[in-house]
């Protein structure tokens, strides 16, 4: 089945905030089991555009989704294409390799000797990870035999500038480990210290983090961030996921063609995360600033995130790191109701330094689990206190926990966490839900929890770790703490903000800060109608089977010195969809078409349950911000004329 004979050539949305560089662009060869230095520089002809790059995941599986989305990458005339492994389902076989790959994507591959059309004319545009699918092949030689790519062709990097690229291979079968402390991962570290690039992005097939069924692979959460990546882009749940771990955004991208899977439950840093349809990622970048948007084969753009050069400066404070001290009860004792109340006494407990635990060989304090190994004890119970002097400065807390098999977390006397755990009741016999192995047992699962948990001075954490049955072989135990401090408010949630809701199209002019909006109406937000917590009811019109489908707010604010501002963090409340600009430059698009917006254009999907209060975190380039006054407008869309309801707020925040 081959793609389809014609393709049309977008304009991304968010290619108005990317000024219009004319950049030289670098390829280099890249990586063998050490670093190598860029060779055989090759000078492109100037660009009148950004750096365009897609970014497809979990794709290789001949059909209708893998060729929609296969047409809605090529609209984009991406300079090339980079996967996020499962690149040829089912087993990785020679058999179907060409079918899958080629026949939607042969003209970004060069040399190509398949049997689907001509390749890349003048050098190869497609640059695929390895994932577990790839693997199942022997030794993935069907795969080695199909790409030629750089290095050892496992795991490699190259850069197209502003851009360098680091491809690892997280499968277990990689040679060369899948650790941070393998010879991979050893690269991947020095390889990173010595780039100069001003986005650095790392690509693999297996998530760190991932609210999907698969879930986080603990024995992927390398420290990303601290060895200088810019972002981390992985696959192998079929969905896809934003998280902001540390600071720096991570990305689940698994929607190229292979069956959608479900979320379970919410990873600790989750901001966006969208099933509903196959797509592709679009990734617009210049030596200033890079654009990340996801966009479903129907074109609707479902996530939008920028990210400045150098990252954004939000500070993340260990209130509790990894490895810290913890006084522990290991006798197969119960004790009592009170154990987790800060008023317990435990001064006979054993103390130790985490990982704590037993059974595995990586422990720094063994735990006891009694005379018999046949019938050891179910529960061992964990307490220690953290202190933080002022809780006001966090606008967020990370937990991580490190648990085999489940856990009950407690902070100051309220159980905060139940994992892995059955509900009801639990007792020093209750046995955890399931039992864990490989490399869940190495992994760190997230949890995020309200600051206001925390008190001035000491706070006391209680961990209860429980076992799935008396003869397993292990357990472990540790636990991290992190806040993320607050940045200055410039646009505080509640603000006022000018409205126009009479179903009337605002036309363009009303993004640019010097439009006069003096015959709006204005009102504190939450604004919307519906859900009787707004501050302010808007109105949607005399019919409400049709109600109109787009209001649009206004909002200005002063600041003296914008050059003082280092990273710029959006908080958007929007119930359904919603386009922000800033100072008339769009920043922000998510649960919109793709293209030009009209007072008529829907939401694709219906903002439902919780998420129609929850806060969606996105960057915004600080450079926009201009001394004296600025403007931020906003565009609220409904999915249908008959919704229920409307919300809208905003927090803008700076650092």
């Amino acid at each position: 089945m081959g793609r389809p004979l014609a393709y049309a050539i977008n304009r991304s949305p968010v290619a108005a905030l990317l000024p219009m560089l004319v950049p030289v662009t670098l390829l280099s060869a890249a990586a063998s089991p050490m670093p190598v230095a860029p060779q055989n520089p090759q000078l492109e002809t100037p660009r009148p555009r950004p750096l365009r790059i897609a970014v497809i995941g979990d794709y290789g599986k001949a059909g209708t989704a893998e060729q929609d989305v296969a047409a809605l990458v090529h609209s984009w005339n991406p300079e090339f294409v980079l996967t996020t492994g499962d690149n040829n389902y089912p087993n990785g076989e020679a058999a179907t390799i060409d079918a899958n790959i080629g026949a939607y994507y042969h003209d970004f591959i060069a040399p190509y000797a398949g049997a689907y059309g001509s390749g890349a004319p003048d050098r190869n545009r497609f640059f695929p990870a390895l994932g577990n699918h790839d693997w199942i092949a022997p030794g993935a030689q069907p795969y080695l035999d199909y790409f030629t790519l750089p290095g050892n062709e496992r795991y490699y990097e190259l850069r197209w500038d502003p851009v360098h690229v680091f491809v690892l291979d997280s499968d277990s079968h990689e040679p060369a480990g899948v650790t941070s402390g393998s010879a991979q991962g050893q690269w991947l570290q020095a390889a990173l210290a010595a780039s100069n690039a001003p986005f650095k992005l790392v690509t693999a097939h297996h998530p760190p983090h991932s609210s999907g069924e698969h879930g986080s692979s603990g024995f992927m959460q390398w420290p990303f961030s601290a060895w200088g990546a810019s972002a981390v882009l992985c696959g192998h749940d079929h969905l896809y996921e934003r998280l902001q771990i540390g600071g720096a955004p991570y990305f689940v991208n698994g929607l190229g063609g292979a069956s959608l899977y479900q979320f379970e439950g919410q990873e600790a840093g989750s901001e966006v995360r969208y099933r509903a349809d196959y797509g592709a990622m679009l990734v617009e970048a210049t030596p200033r600033l890079a654009c990340f948007q996801f966009i479903s084969r129907a074109g609707n753009v479902v996530d939008t995130f920028s990210l400045p050069a150098g990252g954004i400066p939000v500070p993340v404070r260990d209130l509790l790191p990894r490895g810290a001290d913890w006084r522990y009860l290991d006798d197969g004792s119960d004790p009592g109701a009170a154990w987790f109340t800060a008023g317990f006494d435990d001064s006979a407990w054993a103390s130790g330094s985490a990982q704590l635990g037993y059974g595995d060989g990586d422990e720094s304090t063994v735990v006891g689990y009694g005379p018999n190994a046949s019938a050891k004890y179910i529960t061992t119970y964990f307490r220690t206190t953290v202190s933080v002097p002022d809780p006001g400065l966090f606008r967020g807390l990370y937990l991580r926990l490190l648990r085999d098999d489940g856990a009950v977390v407690y902070l100051n006397g309220a159980e905060v966490w139940r994992s892995n755990m059955p509900a009801g009741a639990i007792t020093s016999t209750t046995l955890a839900s399931s039992a864990l192995s490989g490399s869940r047992e190495a992994t760190f699962f997230g949890l995020d929890l309200d600051p206001a948990l925390l008190s001035a001075g000491d706070n006391l954490l209680a961990v209860e770790i429980h076992q799935a049955d008396p003869t397993s072989s292990d357990i472990s135990f540790d636990l991290e703490l992190s806040g993320v401090e607050r940045g200055d408010l410039l646009v505080q949630r509640g603000s006022i903000w000018r409205y126009l809701d009479d179903g009337s199209d605002a036309g363009a002019a009303w993004r640019r800060p010097d439009f006069n909006d003096a015959a709006w109406h204005e009102g504190p937000a939450q604004l919307g109608y519906g859900d009787g917590d707004e501050s302010t009811i808007v109105s949607y019109g005399p019919n409400a089977s049709a109600k109109y489908i787009t209001t649009y707010f206004r909002h200005s604010f002063t600041l003296a010195d914008p050059t003082a501002v280092h990273g710029l963090l959006l908080h958007l409340l929007r119930d359904d969809g919603a386009a922000v600009y800033m100072n008339g430059v769009e920043v922000y698009r998510g649960n919109l078409p793709f293209g030009s917006l009209g007072s008529a254009s829907v939401a694709p999907d219906t903002v439902s349950g919780s998420a129609e209060s929850d806060f969606i975190l996105t960057s915004v380039d600080p450079q926009l911000l201009l001394a004296g006054a600025n403007v931020l407008a906003v565009e609220v869309h409904q999915d249908s004329p008959t919704s229920s309801d409307l919300s809208f707020d905003l927090e803008l925040e700076a650092y």
